[in-house]
């Protein structure tokens, strides 16, 4: 075969299945793109048995595997690739930190391609997997409703100092046309997250919330946080939400936790 132009993708993939043989299937973000979970790039990655040294070539990556087993390979899906669970595992062992890892875990559930309980068997099948206790410990959080990671990020920062957790995702109209990130019924209080990174002015964006939040304090009745808010201000804002929160009849009580300075 021959073609006048850049070779298509899939073309690509199946040549790299036939030149890596026996046992060879389709993973990490190989797999991840046929199923629309990653973004398409270099290079092809192909995982096979470990018992076989397969040599890489530019824009293939081989992978070796002394887990990979027939239930960790989709039984009908072309090219042959890993169930999406095992291709998330395999992803994770890339991951740079928890909160990229954390990413994974959420978009997966979130674009509804597998299942927090699916996920769940996977990561105790394969004990090896890097970041596994934190995607274990999130996944309850995860299949509740916590479907990004600053959702995530926020569920520990209620538990440590007390305070109710929100509903996640509230349809806010009945045609579905605005959702609150987080939304406390009983008093009137709703959370929003703003996940984007990379911004040119990001110092700005982060300065902004802090001023809403301290409008929000003299009962304006929406927060609003960033990255910078919950990696490093999760005291201060847990502070903020107990005023808050008391100011709308919340009868709780701020609880201090270890992390908590000397006057939040």
């Amino acid at each position: 075969m021959t073609f006048s132009g850049p070779i298509p993708p899939l073309t690509m993939m199946y040549a790299a299945l036939a030149y890596a043989g026996r046992g060879a299937v389709l993973s990490h973000e190989t797999a991840g793109w046929l199923d629309r979970f990653c973004k398409q790039g270099a290079p092809i990655h192909i995982t096979v048995p470990f018992d076989r040294v397969v040599a890489g070539q530019p824009g293939v990556k081989i992978h070796r595997s002394r887990d990979l087993t027939a239930a960790h390979v989709h039984p009908a899906r072309t090219p042959r690739r890993t169930r999406i669970e095992r291709t998330v595992c395999d992803l994770l062992a890339g991951a740079q930190d928890a909160e990229q890892a954390l990413s994974i875990v959420a978009d997966a559930i979130r674009t509804r391609i597998t299942t927090a309980a699916k996920l769940r068997a996977a990561l105790l099948d394969t004990r090896s997997t890097k970041w596994r206790k934190v995607a274990l410990d999130a996944l309850p959080n995860i299949d509740g409703g916590a479907h990004s990671v600053l959702e995530l990020l926020d569920v520990p920062i209620n538990r440590r100092h007390g305070l109710p957790q929100p509903e996640r995702q509230f349809k806010r109209l009945p045609d579905g046309t605005e959702y609150l990130d987080g939304y406390l019924k009983a008093w009137s209080v709703h959370y929003e997250f703003d996940g984007r990174l990379g911004h040119d002015k990001a110092r700005e964006i982060w300065r902004d919330h802090r001023r809403d939040n301290r409008s929000t304090v003299n009962r304006q009745r929406v927060l609003r946080y960033g990255w910078a808010d919950l990696i490093d201000r999760g005291c201060e804002v847990a502070a903020e939400r107990a005023v808050v929160l008391a100011q709308q009849g919340w009868p709780g009580a701020f609880r201090r936790c270890p992390r908590c300075p000397p006057n939040p």
